[in-house]
């Protein structure tokens, strides 16, 4: 499969990248196997398919959608969704998928099979169903959405388990501060500035002690169906849902 993401920065990619490894891992064991195979051998499985246009990273920044549209000279596309206005985010999704289709016409030898578009809903959850109006239209390649609510980093906390008596301290000095494990419910961590005391975070940040790889283990190691519980309520649930039903079949016809 060749897939393209759409998302705000280098850690989305990277815990959207590896969840969606996880999940085609998790559906066989042929899969799993080549993915574990090093670089090379997982392209036998998916490739993405980088921004070449401006940034030259393995994924499309969100914040340049505007930027993308003009390098490839295409035209905005107006109009209404299904006959209703557009909620947050749809413009903004519909201008992706816009740039998804040239990126298939121009590469038809080797066309994009399926997006993947993550944004945080930072506390507006209408930003939902943008994204999902937008998929409405017609499309001729597959599209998966994920919302992380209120930010990414309640994914990689959902996954979060101490792994030691310095960090099960940590998580207790938490608990005791906040009034819940942070961890069990980390769609209740809605602050909005990075300093407060419910700020996911802040709250992630001291329970890593910042470490970039312990961040990484939460969602590479915990058991997806611990996160798939702790993320009920925070998009990663439903996200790895969107995995297992829109680019899971995608591998398996192949």
């Amino acid at each position: 499969m060749r897939l393209v993401a759409f998302c705000e920065a280098r850690g989305d990619f990277d815990t959207l990248s590896g969840l969606v490894d996880r999940v085609l891992a998790g559906h066989a064991t042929w899969i799993a196997d080549l993915l574990d195979g090093g670089a090379e051998v997982a392209a036998a499985v998916r490739t993405w398919h980088g921004d070449t246009l401006l940034h030259q990273t393995e994924f499309f920044d969100l914040h340049g959608i505007r930027a993308y549209r003009e390098a490839l000279e295409l035209r905005p596309i107006h109009g209404r969704f299904g006959g209703e206005p557009g909620a947050a985010g749809a413009a903004m999704a519909r201008t992706a998928f816009q740039i998804v289709r040239e990126l298939r016409r121009r590469h038809s030898d080797n066309p994009i099979d399926a997006v993947l578009l993550v944004w945080d809903t930072d506390d507006d959850l209408t930003r939902i169903s943008g994204l999902e109006q937008a998929r409405d239209l017609a499309w001729d390649f597959a599209i998966a959405i994920g919302c992380p609510h209120v930010e990414r980093e309640s994914w990689v906390l959902s996954g979060f388990e101490p792994r030691d008596e310095g960090e099960r301290e940590r998580l207790g000095t938490l608990r005791a501060e906040i009034g819940f494990a942070p961890n069990e419910h980390p769609h209740e961590l809605t602050a909005k500035h990075d300093h407060d005391k419910k700020s996911v975070k802040r709250v992630l940040g001291f329970l890593t002690g910042g470490d970039r790889e312990r961040e990484t283990a939460c969602w590479r190691d915990t058991p997806l169906a611990t996160l798939r519980e702790r993320g009920n309520a925070n998009g990663l649930a439903a996200f790895l849902d969107e995995v297992a039903e829109r680019i899971v079949p995608l591998c398996v016809r192949r």
